[in-house]
């Protein structure tokens, strides 16, 4: 369990580990090949300060994830527009943003893609709640709609990867006309 004793300098140690952990993870290619020293060491703290913070390496990775549901995924929002889909791709875009420099460091590496893939997920069953919410129970929509969250997210991964010359701005664009036009053809 991340034990969650806080005060608020103790965000910037957090925010050094999770950044010396990516770091790390982008080098070495997995979780199994970085040790609590290296990771203290590249975070410049001692491993005692590691250890007020977390009981492991896992637990950074898993924090990182955490984030993203905390972020993205605690607040329950009323969507009753295009307008309001489109406002909640543009916070799941500003946070990817905020967050670049980790995120491409960590899909520099073979690491689980488990916060993508819950980012995704996330976006991808907030979006079908809706529909049903305004009664759209057509498969095709669905259907849609998985493809539409897919195909982004792949293009988000290669983003971070640096095989696209796409922006995350030019993604998001294209992900909020896909989904006004997909909401404004089965909302009537």
């Amino acid at each position: 369990m991340i034990k969650t004793s806080y005060h608020r300098a103790t965000e910037k140690t957090r925010r050094k580990i999770r950044k010396a952990f990516a770091d790390l993870l982008a080098e070495r290619g997995s979780v199994k090949n970085i040790t609590v020293t290296d990771l203290s060491e590249r975070a410049e703290i001692t491993r005692g300060t590691f250890y007020n913070y977390y009981n492991n390496i896992y637990e950074v990775g898993a924090e990182l994830q955490a984030e993203i549901e905390k972020e993205l995924f605690a607040e329950r929002r009323e969507f009753n527009s295009t307008d309001d889909i489109e406002q909640y791709v543009d916070q799941i875009f500003a946070f990817l943003k905020q967050q670049e420099s980790v995120y491409r460091q960590l899909l520099a590496s073979d690491a689980p893609m488990a916060f993508m893939d819950q980012l995704e997920s996330g976006m991808t069953q907030r979006v079908l709640s809706i529909m049903h919410e305004k009664e759209i129970d057509d498969r095709n929509v669905e259907f849609e709609l998985l493809i539409l969250a897919s195909g982004t997210f792949a293009i988000v991964r290669k983003y971070y990867r640096n095989e696209v010359s796409v922006t995350l701005d030019d993604i998001r664009a294209y992900l909020s006309n896909k989904l006004r036009v997909l909401f404004e053809q089965y909302v009537k």
